[in-house]
């Protein structure tokens, strides 16, 4: 039997060894405490993934449709280099080796102006401003182009702009360590390509010869010369290619759908990683220091399936029988006061509280269930005391007797004892619940063995804390998802020395998908026993 005279049993907390294990969790991570977060937001990755992928390819397909198509062709060149070699009355012409820098000027020139100019003019200034791709940043090479309306550019000037663009949509590359130089030539059409790619490659040959050819004004000696000192020729002519440039649509929409789910999943994780709302039993524990039941599943994640609703009544079956093995292990005379609050309102407790009421008395125990949750929300058990002006109130005041406000036999061996019409402040009158119970075992009517306390949510600790001159044992409801751990760190400051009568934690509205393994282990292994015993 509870005595009121003697309520004192507090343990104070060392504030600082629970600081320190809790920092300890922190600063090594919690790997697998970070992995059962993610495990818990399977359905999250999931749809962000999906989501990435779908937005991944719809940009890849927009930029596939809106960039320019462009084609780019190749040719080959070859240089050489020859010289005169005397030997004796005779004159031998050898080719010699063709050193780096000779190659590295062979580039350059390819790419000077001189060489691209005469390109220009062989294809023709029009056809090099229609063939050729515009550059993004067109104030950059035109910039006379912005005031268009004022003047027209000049012929000089389009050369200048022309120039610009075909050196820009001009490659020249050397090939592996050989003699060879490769022109690659861009343009928006197939035989615009090849044919730019050709003229570039046949000026550089032209520049070449007409240099040789400066060397002496004697046309006969010219002639015997001219083989003389580096050369070049076209060795393989740029063919109008057969496909775009880049990868095809197809290509981007799938990498892009592979980049962008890979990138939600990234996010995903960095918002796990970060996010410190409660959503794993093994977090829950690190936090309050306290065991942690299991996980409640969402009741409205098993209607229509007959299957998951068998499993719900299984997995909230093992997450009472484990709440209430608990509290035997700690409190050996009746009855026991135990109260269920939880951190923020309407995260479950009030459902919770009278369900594990109606579990302990189907068990046979004699269960009074209080409503004392000063104008919160009432579980469906007690909805019938909902509006009444007698109940917790008025009998904690002495302004009514128990037989009055106690609704006997709502239940198999559960009475239920609504809250009343709010009056005044009752912090300094719990006792008289004890007092009232134990005159209720004394006149030889029911016996209650347990007194379960539907108490306010620890957003208003003052009053869980009244209510702790009768409480033996204190459970903790905490909604999946919703409260984060600064929420439950300030609740649990807030108890004080009452922190140390928490018996345990549960978490409720827990999405079917996201029970761990353990839970799923249990709940068939639960499943399974009763099965035998109903063989047997």
């Amino acid at each position: 039997m509870l005595d009121p005279t003697n309520r004192n049993r507090f343990v104070l907390v060392n504030e600082d060894n629970r600081s320190v294990a809790l920092e300890a969790w922190r600063d090594g991570i919690g790997l697998r405490t970070f992995l059962g977060k993610v495990w818990q937001q399977k359905p999250m990755f999931i749809r962000l993934m999906l989501a990435g992928a779908v937005t991944g390819c719809l940009l890849g397909l927009a930029y596939g449709l809106a960039r320019t198509p462009k084609f780019s062709a190749s040719a080959e060149l070859l240089i050489s280099n020859t010289t005169l070699q005397l030997s004796g009355p005779d004159a031998v012409v050898t080719q010699i080796f063709v050193e780096n820098s000779l190659i590295q000027s062979a580039i350059e020139l390819l790419k000077s102006s001189s060489v691209l100019g005469r390109a220009i003019d062989r294809i023709g200034l029009d056809t090099i401003e229609r063939g050729l791709p515009k550059p993004r940043n067109i104030s950059a090479v035109a910039p006379w182009r912005i005031f268009v309306r004022e003047q027209e550019p000049s012929e000089a000037k389009r050369k200048q702009t022309a120039l610009a663009q075909l050196r820009a949509n001009t490659a020249v590359t050397r090939v592996g360590a050989s003699q060879i130089i490769a022109v690659r030539g861009t343009a928006l059409t197939a035989e615009d390509a090849a044919r730019l790619t050709n003229e570039v490659a046949g000026s550089f040959v032209q520049e070449q010869n007409d240099t040789n050819a400066v060397i002496t004004t004697s046309a006969a000696l010219r002639e015997r010369i001219k083989v003389l000192g580096p050369t070049a020729r076209i060795i393989s002519e740029a063919a109008p290619p057969s496909g775009k440039d880049g990868l095809a649509t197809s290509v981007l929409m799938a990498l892009a759908g592979i980049g962008g789910g890979a990138l939600a999943i990234i996010v995903g994780l960095a918002l796990t990683l970060f996010d410190r709302r409660v959503r794993s039993a093994a977090q829950l524990a690190s936090v309050t220091s306290a065991e942690c039941f299991g996980s409640l599943p969402r009741l409205k994640d098993s209607r229509g399936l007959a299957s998951r609703i068998n499993e719900v009544s299984t997995l909230r079956r093992s997450v009472m029988r484990r709440a209430r093995s608990a509290v035997l292990e700690r409190s050996g005379s009746a009855p026991r006061f135990v109260g269920v609050t939880s951190c923020c309102p309407a995260e479950g407790k009030t459902t919770f509280a009278a369900s594990w009421a109606g579990f302990i008395a189907a068990e046979g125990s004699r269960v009074l269930y209080v409503d004392a949750s000063c104008g919160e929300v009432a579980a469906s058990s007690s909805s019938r005391g909902q509006g009444e002006t007698q109940g917790l109130y008025q009998l904690l005041r002495g302004e009514a007797a128990p037989a009055d406000v106690i609704r006997a036999d709502v239940g198999p061996n559960l009475d239920f004892l609504p809250s009343g019409r709010p009056v005044g402040n009752i912090d300094v009158l719990w006792c008289n619940l004890v007092r009232a119970v134990n005159a209720i075992s004394k006149d030889g009517g029911c016996f209650y063995e347990w007194v379960i306390l539907d108490l306010p949510a620890l957003a208003s600790a003052v009053d869980v804390r009244a209510a702790a001159q009768v409480v033996d044992e204190l459970l903790i409801v905490v909604e999946w998802g919703r409260t984060s751990e600064p929420q439950i760190e300030q609740a649990l400051r807030s108890l004080g020395p009452m922190r140390d009568r928490i018996v345990g934690t549960i978490i409720s509205k827990t999405p079917w998908s996201s029970l761990d393994s353990e839970m799923w282990s249990e709940s068939r292994a639960a499943r399974s026993a009763l099965g035998n015993e109903g063989q047997l």
